[in-house]
């Protein structure tokens, strides 16, 4: 069986997207954060896999399956950082009964839905699957249950420019063999929003400025 993972924040203002929140302002962020998300979703909905939307924080579930409707599992993120998360993720889907499993980020809402089953098939021949970010991280990792891979988590800088780099040598150290996808933009500061706004103006909307009350 196969899944697909969704790590995602609810975008409540102030707590999402701070980065670009500091050009944009709070709700603007909070806006883009939210379709962001709804645009992942719907890339990998279409896929027919069952698709687990993993949250956070934990105290938002009940808002975020109002938000985000029935057709998708729910599970909260469980752990102290990012790479704990991600472990916890993946052993719970791999619990499942899930043999090959693709984790995606939501900053990266246009990447080519091709590539998650591009990932999930290369699996085949590799243990690991990577779609390197262009910031120095990356936005999908797959794995397969016999091949599953604890170091690709533990100690991370998690954030920098060096993820990507430093999972690589632990996998390397690891013994796993690893394929890299092309690589694809996140959407995390104002120069990767004008890139994004460049090849999708409508969303430009989402910048508006609030009524004023």
């Amino acid at each position: 069986m196969r899944r697909v993972l969704v790590f995602l924040k609810y975008p409540e203002p102030g707590q999402v997207k701070t980065r670009l929140a500091a050009t944009v302002g709070a709700e603007a962020a909070a806006r883009l954060a939210r379709h962001f998300a709804e645009e992942t979703l719907a890339a990998a909905a279409g896929l027919g896999l069952p698709v687990t939307v993993c949250y956070a924080p934990p105290k938002c579930g009940p808002e975020v399956r109002a938000w985000l409707g029935t057709d998708f599992e729910y599970v909260a993120q469980q752990g102290a950082d990012l790479g704990a998360r991600m472990h916890s993720a993946f052993e719970q889907a791999f619990g499942q009964g899930a043999a090959r499993v693709v984790l995606i980020g939501t900053d990266a809402p246009d990447r080519p839905v091709g590539m998650l089953t591009d990932a999930l098939d290369l699996l085949g021949g590799h243990d690991v699957v990577l779609g390197p970010a262009l910031d120095g991280g990356y936005h999908l990792i797959a794995l397969r249950c016999d091949a599953f891979a604890a170091e690709a988590f533990i100690g991370i800088d998690w954030g920098s420019p060096a993820v990507l780099g430093q999972t690589l040598d632990a996998l390397r150290v690891a013994g796993r063999t690893v394929y890299a996808l092309p690589p694809w933009r996140d959407i995390d500061d104002q120069a990767g929003l004008d890139e994004y706004l460049e090849a999708h103006p409508a969303a430009a909307a989402l910048l508006a400025m609030d009524e004023p009350r």
